[in-house]
């Protein structure tokens, strides 16, 4: 299942927030001291989650979505550490515009920006689709008081 502009928004703020944070903390220790933990708050919010868990950060597994190949296999860590780190790199490389354009050019129907299609990745939803339209072997009256 494609995951929602949202989902994917509210991962990328997740992980983004808790580095900014991180890096926040990290005024008041001096300057080796805040560096350090600016590296490791990077490290370990943006890249390392993805030796434990296939695919996903913190703020993906807490929207319940997966980086996967186009053919739905689990992606290479080394692969989706390159995708990660091209996004990252253009994102503060440009100061966030590139963030916002790729955002805002997903597609409905695929939901790749264009990190995925240049690595060749789709980001998948983990959840099944809720809601109440699924009316198949329900009368009309049913359908009317919403059952």
């Amino acid at each position: 299942m494609i995951p929602s502009f949202e989902k994917r928004v509210r991962a990328f703020a997740i992980d983004t927030s808790g580095v900014a944070l991180l890096m926040i903390l990290a005024i008041p220790l001096g300057e080796v001291y805040a560096y350090l933990l600016a590296a490791f708050g990077f490290l370990g919010l943006y890249l390392v989650p993805y030796f434990f868990s296939s695919g996903q950060t913190f703020g993906k597994r807490i929207q319940k979505i997966r980086v996967v190949r186009m053919d739905g296999s689990p992606i290479p860590v080394w692969h989706v550490l390159l995708r990660d780190v091209f996004k990252l790199v253009l994102s503060i490389g440009t100061f966030g515009v590139y963030a916002v354009i790729s955002y805002f050019f997903l597609s409905d129907h695929t939901s790749r920006a264009f990190h995925d299609l240049i690595f060749k990745t789709k980001v998948i939803d983990l959840e099944p689709p809720q809601g109440r339209d699924n009316y198949i072997g329900k009368g009309e009256s049913m359908r009317k008081r919403g059952f």
